[in-house]
């Protein structure tokens, strides 16, 4: 019952780079989404395989889409999770482990794995036919469910399981008679009776060994030490004997379902704990006036977005973003990105990938709309720590990993520039560049090339003659009256509003200087 792909999907995944999690800051959206703190590890492998196949994006949309709407359904089956978590434990390498030596504890903790199996199968199939729900997903797993909770093997484990923990349940306690030689050693355990009530004694157990001066009583500082219980050793294997006598008719029962297999159950968990963390935090967001958004996955048409805005600012709490449309086309797929200092380049580039990603995956976009098809693969080539680079130096690390980079890329993968060559002078970033977007414009890769240098923008025409599937685009991050905008808009770089920008920062414009020296 795997819930994170179609039935008939071939669940082919696209790892994502430990580079492209950094740069897109998902860490910090998965952090930020997980109430629990155990979720984060299962989210973040969720996340860092990208399904490829349209067919599984649009699977899971609808699946989210039925969690968004219905918060009952969410709690409820948020609860079965709980139980699910708690039988993967059984059936895992847990398992494995307890079944290296039969005895009265594997016993009983296949029992319990067995108990906890029919209760949670009922317990989801009478969830999933409490509330309608619309996704195949949902559809077809309540359907195997009732496939099963309804075949005649559930129906007879069912049975003796219930007749199991009835005759379990009817012992209470057991009469232990142990001799012991002149000096209190224990010499035998001579009698061992199970009873259907408690026993009720006058000193507890410990009491009595520590009069008997049979363990050391323990201090404050020696409190959590264990103390080995000489009474407790010798009878062990003698309870342990009975016990097995006792129930050896469970045993025998058990054997029968000893191949029983849970995991139809248990594969479902990551999946499940992914749709109601990715719903609950969809809601929150919306519950507090973000724009949000489900993708309409289609495959004959790239994606386009529209009211976008980076989940970076929701999660900062920030209030009246700007939102922005952008698109790639089979005939636009390389831009290049120009503008003002904190003009919010990094912000819409990083917003855009994360469009992309979260489309992919079936979440919700930050945006009005999503439309169109998101990208199988993400690569982000993002200004890195100089601490990284001192086995090449910084452009010679640059260097490896766009070769890295290009090579991993073909026309259904989307790659994020920042700053690329920005160490470089002005002519040889040019130069540089130029020669890494035609190669991508050669492969077909779809590109943003987030970046300061001006005149590789204003190349544009000339690079448009070079072969390769659809044109480069020039986009900047608009200035208006002096003020940042942080709107995106096709347009030509403007070169003197960056100088001024940056000169302004710095206080070296001709009026912050001359200002600055009639006040001296």
């Amino acid at each position: 019952m795997d819930i994170l792909f179609s039935k008939n999907s071939s669940k082919k995944t696209q790892i994502l780079s430990k580079e492209t999690i950094k740069d897109l800051a998902i860490t910090d959206f998965v952090e930020e989404a997980c109430v629990i703190k155990e979720d984060i590890a299962v989210i973040e492998k969720v996340l860092s395989a990208m399904p490829v196949e349209a067919e599984d994006m649009r699977f899971r949309v609808e699946i989210l889409k039925d969690l968004f709407d219905n918060k009952e359904l969410c709690d409820k089956l948020s609860e079965s999770v709980h139980a699910i978590n708690k039988l993967k434990n059984y059936s895992g390498s847990y398992k494995v482990s307890r079944q290296t030596e039969i005895n009265l504890y594997t016993l009983l903790e296949d029992l319990r794995e067995l108990s906890v199996y029919t209760k949670v199968s009922e317990e989801l199939s009478a969830i999933l036919h409490e509330f309608e729900v619309k996704s195949e997903g949902l559809n077809r797993l309540r359907d195997e469910l009732d496939e099963t909770i309804n075949s005649k093997e559930f129906a007879e484990l069912k049975t003796d399981i219930e007749q199991m923990i009835e005759d379990l349940s009817s012992v209470k306690g057991a009469l232990i008679g142990v001799n012991f030689t002149p000096d209190l050693d224990i010499e035998e355990v001579s009698a061992i009776e199970f009873v259907p009530y408690k026993l009720v004694s006058k000193y507890t157990l410990i009491e009595k060994l520590n009069a008997m001066r049979l363990i050391t009583p323990t201090d404050s500082s020696t409190r959590n030490a264990r103390v080995t219980d000489p009474l407790l050793v010798t009878i062990a294997p003698k309870i342990q004997k009975h016990l097995k006598k006792h129930y050896s008719d469970i045993k025998k029962k058990l054997e029968q379902y000893s191949d029983f297999d849970t995991r139809p159950i248990t594969e479902m968990h990551e999946g499940l704990i992914f749709y109601l963390v990715m719903a609950k935090f969809g809601r929150y967001l919306a519950g507090k006036g973000y724009d949000i958004c489900f993708p309409d996955i289609k495959d004959d048409e790239r994606m386009t977005v529209k009211g976008l805005y980076n989940i970076r600012l929701a999660i900062e709490g920030t209030k009246d973003i700007v939102k922005n449309d952008f698109s790639f086309s089979k005939d636009e797929r390389i831009f290049i990105l120009t503008g003002p200092n904190r003009g919010g380049k990094t912000i819409i580039e990083q917003a855009i990938g994360l469009a992309s990603f979260m489309a992919a995956h079936g979440i919700f976009v930050m945006a009005s709309s999503f439309t169109g098809l998101p990208f199988a693969n993400i690569l982000t080539h993002f200004p890195i720590d100089e601490n990284l680079t001192i086995n090449y130096g910084r452009l010679g690390e640059e260097a490896v990993r766009i070769k890295e980079i290009v090579s991993n890329s073909d026309d259904n993968t989307l790659i994020l520039f920042n700053e690329t060559f920005s160490t470089t002078s002005a002519y040889d970033g040019v130069y540089l560049s130029k020669d890494l977007i035609r190669v991508l414009k050669e492969k077909g890769t779809y590109a943003i090339f987030n970046t300061h240098l001006h005149e590789l923008a204003s190349d544009i025409p000339e690079m448009n003659k070079w072969d390769g599937e659809g044109d480069i685009i020039s986009i900047v991050m608009e200035r208006k009256d002096d003020q940042n905008t942080f709107l995106l808009k096709r347009a030509e770089p403007d070169s003197c509003s960056y100088a001024h920008t940056i000169a302004e920062k710095y206080g070296i414009t001709y009026e912050q200087m001359t200002e600055k020296n009639k006040e001296e």
